[in-house]
Protein backbone atom coordinates (compact mmCIF):
# COMPACT_ATOMS: atom_id res chain seq x y z
CA UNK A 1 0.00 0.00 0.00
CA UNK A 2 1.17 3.69 -0.95
CA UNK A 3 0.51 6.14 1.92
CA UNK A 4 1.11 9.87 0.40
CA UNK A 5 1.14 12.25 3.19
CA UNK A 6 1.61 16.13 2.32
CA UNK A 7 2.46 17.89 5.71
CA UNK A 8 4.65 20.67 6.94
CA UNK A 9 7.29 20.07 9.72
CA UNK A 10 5.90 23.33 11.83
CA UNK A 11 2.73 21.75 11.98
CA UNK A 12 1.28 20.21 15.42
CA UNK A 13 -1.34 18.47 13.73
CA UNK A 14 1.02 17.10 11.59
CA UNK A 15 3.51 15.47 14.19
CA UNK A 16 0.12 14.26 15.98
CA UNK A 17 -1.36 12.82 12.77
CA UNK A 18 1.72 10.99 11.80
CA UNK A 19 2.14 9.09 14.80
CA UNK A 20 -1.09 8.19 14.87
CA UNK A 21 -1.02 6.43 11.52
CA UNK A 22 2.24 4.78 13.11
CA UNK A 23 0.67 3.79 15.61
CA UNK A 24 -2.17 2.20 13.60
CA UNK A 25 0.75 0.40 11.57
CA UNK A 26 1.94 -0.71 14.24
CA UNK A 27 -1.07 -2.31 15.89
CA UNK A 28 -2.78 -3.90 12.04
CA UNK A 29 1.05 -5.42 11.63
CA UNK A 30 1.90 -3.56 8.29
CA UNK A 31 5.25 -1.97 8.74
CA UNK A 32 6.88 -4.07 6.06
CA UNK A 33 3.79 -4.30 3.63
CA UNK A 34 3.30 -0.11 3.45
CA UNK A 35 5.36 2.41 1.50
CA UNK A 36 5.27 6.00 2.62
CA UNK A 37 5.57 9.08 0.48
CA UNK A 38 6.18 12.52 2.24
CA UNK A 39 5.35 15.40 0.38
CA UNK A 40 6.03 19.21 0.67
CA UNK A 41 3.50 21.70 1.84
CA UNK A 42 4.17 25.32 3.13
CA UNK A 43 1.76 26.72 5.23
CA UNK A 44 3.52 30.29 5.23
CA UNK A 45 6.51 29.55 2.52
CA UNK A 46 7.06 33.21 2.74
CA UNK A 47 7.93 32.71 7.05
CA UNK A 48 11.48 34.56 7.97
CA UNK A 49 13.04 32.86 10.30
CA UNK A 50 12.84 35.56 13.58
CA UNK A 51 14.64 33.82 16.40
CA UNK A 52 13.53 36.73 18.72
CA UNK A 53 10.06 35.69 18.15
CA UNK A 54 7.60 33.37 20.23
CA UNK A 55 4.93 31.36 18.44
CA UNK A 56 2.54 32.99 19.92
CA UNK A 57 3.42 36.40 19.22
CA UNK A 58 4.13 34.80 15.53
CA UNK A 59 0.62 33.18 15.06
CA UNK A 60 -1.61 36.34 17.19
CA UNK A 61 0.31 38.18 14.24
CA UNK A 62 0.00 36.21 11.11
CA UNK A 63 -3.69 34.67 11.84
CA UNK A 64 -4.77 37.24 14.02
CA UNK A 65 -6.33 35.03 16.75
CA UNK A 66 -6.09 36.45 20.57
CA UNK A 67 -3.33 35.30 23.00
CA UNK A 68 -5.54 33.70 24.94
CA UNK A 69 -6.94 31.62 22.13
CA UNK A 70 -3.30 30.47 20.92
CA UNK A 71 -2.51 29.77 24.66
CA UNK A 72 -5.93 27.75 24.61
CA UNK A 73 -5.00 25.77 21.66
CA UNK A 74 -1.51 25.35 22.71
CA UNK A 75 -2.72 23.77 26.29
CA UNK A 76 -5.17 21.46 24.07
CA UNK A 77 -2.12 20.47 22.00
CA UNK A 78 0.12 19.34 24.38
CA UNK A 79 -2.43 17.43 26.00
CA UNK A 80 -2.90 15.41 22.74
CA UNK A 81 0.80 14.88 22.39
CA UNK A 82 0.85 13.74 25.76
CA UNK A 83 -1.45 10.98 25.07
CA UNK A 84 0.98 9.88 22.61
CA UNK A 85 3.89 10.07 24.22
CA UNK A 86 5.00 13.45 22.71
CA UNK A 87 6.67 15.96 24.66
CA UNK A 88 5.60 19.48 23.00
CA UNK A 89 7.47 22.54 24.49
CA UNK A 90 5.40 25.41 22.60
CA UNK A 91 7.37 28.07 24.66
CA UNK A 92 10.58 26.84 23.11
CA UNK A 93 9.41 26.94 19.38
CA UNK A 94 12.03 28.85 17.21
CA UNK A 95 10.13 30.90 14.30
CA UNK A 96 11.73 29.30 11.45
CA UNK A 97 10.83 28.71 7.82
CA UNK A 98 11.12 25.50 6.72
CA UNK A 99 11.82 25.06 2.91
CA UNK A 100 15.53 24.35 4.07
CA UNK A 101 14.26 21.67 6.02
CA UNK A 102 12.01 19.97 3.12
CA UNK A 103 14.72 19.86 0.75
CA UNK A 104 16.90 17.82 3.56
CA UNK A 105 13.50 15.51 2.84
CA UNK A 106 13.45 15.09 -0.29
CA UNK A 107 17.42 13.87 0.05
CA UNK A 108 16.59 11.79 2.88
CA UNK A 109 14.01 10.12 0.43
CA UNK A 110 16.65 9.63 -2.18
CA UNK A 111 19.04 8.12 0.26
CA UNK A 112 15.73 5.93 2.16
CA UNK A 113 15.36 7.37 6.05
CA UNK A 114 12.64 9.93 5.11
CA UNK A 115 10.58 8.87 7.87
CA UNK A 116 13.02 9.04 9.78
CA UNK A 117 14.04 11.93 9.39
CA UNK A 118 10.91 13.71 9.06
CA UNK A 119 9.99 12.58 12.84
CA UNK A 120 13.72 13.62 14.08
CA UNK A 121 12.70 16.99 12.39
CA UNK A 122 9.35 17.16 14.20
CA UNK A 123 11.03 16.51 17.45
CA UNK A 124 13.34 19.20 17.30
CA UNK A 125 11.34 21.73 15.78
CA UNK A 126 8.44 21.25 18.67
CA UNK A 127 10.77 19.82 21.50
CA UNK A 128 13.82 20.77 21.34
CA UNK A 129 13.11 24.17 19.97
CA UNK A 130 15.51 23.94 17.02
CA UNK A 131 16.11 26.47 14.62
CA UNK A 132 15.34 24.02 11.30
CA UNK A 133 16.18 26.92 8.85
CA UNK A 134 20.47 26.90 10.13
CA UNK A 135 21.88 24.54 7.98
CA UNK A 136 24.16 23.34 10.92
CA UNK A 137 21.24 22.34 12.73
CA UNK A 138 19.94 20.64 9.56
CA UNK A 139 23.76 18.37 8.95
CA UNK A 140 23.36 17.53 12.83
CA UNK A 141 20.11 16.13 12.46
CA UNK A 142 20.56 14.19 9.57
CA UNK A 143 23.81 12.83 10.76
CA UNK A 144 21.62 11.42 13.80
CA UNK A 145 19.45 9.40 11.62
CA UNK A 146 22.31 8.07 9.66
CA UNK A 147 22.11 10.26 6.48
CA UNK A 148 25.34 10.65 4.00
CA UNK A 149 26.31 14.42 4.71
CA UNK A 150 29.51 15.03 3.22
CA UNK A 151 27.56 17.16 0.44
CA UNK A 152 24.33 18.18 2.32
CA UNK A 153 24.77 21.36 2.20
CA UNK A 154 24.91 21.47 -1.62
CA UNK A 155 22.01 19.05 -1.98
CA UNK A 156 19.69 21.27 0.08
CA UNK A 157 21.27 25.06 -0.92
CA UNK A 158 22.18 23.90 -4.62
CA UNK A 159 18.69 23.13 -6.21
CA UNK A 160 19.17 18.97 -6.73
CA UNK A 161 15.36 18.21 -5.31
CA UNK A 162 13.98 21.79 -6.38
CA UNK A 163 11.69 19.94 -9.32
CA UNK A 164 10.41 17.45 -6.78
CA UNK A 165 9.70 20.04 -4.01
CA UNK A 166 8.35 22.51 -6.39
CA UNK A 167 6.37 19.18 -8.17
CA UNK A 168 4.74 18.46 -4.53
CA UNK A 169 3.62 22.05 -4.11
CA UNK A 170 1.76 21.75 -7.70
CA UNK A 171 -0.36 18.69 -6.70
CA UNK A 172 -1.14 19.93 -3.58
CA UNK A 173 -2.53 22.91 -5.32
CA UNK A 174 -4.43 20.87 -7.69
CA UNK A 175 -5.99 18.68 -4.71
CA UNK A 176 -7.02 21.84 -3.40
CA UNK A 177 -5.47 21.15 -0.27
CA UNK A 178 -5.73 24.77 2.18
CA UNK A 179 -4.26 22.58 5.56
CA UNK A 180 -2.56 19.59 6.40
CA UNK A 181 -1.89 16.92 7.28
CA UNK A 182 -3.56 15.37 4.57
CA UNK A 183 -3.02 11.37 3.84
CA UNK A 184 -3.88 9.15 0.86
CA UNK A 185 -4.27 5.78 0.56
CA UNK A 186 -3.28 4.26 -2.49
CA UNK A 187 -5.31 7.03 -3.84
CA UNK A 188 -8.57 5.88 -3.10
CA UNK A 189 -8.79 6.99 1.18
CA UNK A 190 -7.98 10.11 2.04
CA UNK A 191 -7.99 11.04 5.58
CA UNK A 192 -7.39 15.22 6.38
CA UNK A 193 -6.69 15.98 9.83
CA UNK A 194 -4.86 14.72 13.05
CA UNK A 195 -7.87 12.07 13.18
CA UNK A 196 -8.24 9.47 15.50
CA UNK A 197 -5.86 6.12 15.27
CA UNK A 198 -9.18 3.56 14.99
CA UNK A 199 -9.68 6.33 11.59
CA UNK A 200 -6.24 5.61 10.33
CA UNK A 201 -6.44 1.86 10.62
CA UNK A 202 -9.90 1.59 8.65
CA UNK A 203 -8.41 3.52 6.00
CA UNK A 204 -5.11 0.62 5.96
CA UNK A 205 -8.20 -2.09 5.36
CA UNK A 206 -9.05 -0.77 1.73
Amino acid sequence: MLIEIWSDIACPFCYLGLTKLQLAIQKKGLENEVQIELRTFLLNPGLKTDLSKSISQYLHEHKQISIDQIEAMNHSIVSQGSELGLDFQMQQIKVANTIKAHLLLHEAHEQGLQWACKMRLLKAYFTEGKNIDDIQVLQELAQEVGLKTDHLDLAILGGKHSRAFTQDLQEAQELGLRGVPYFIFDRKVAIHGAREVEAFEQALQI
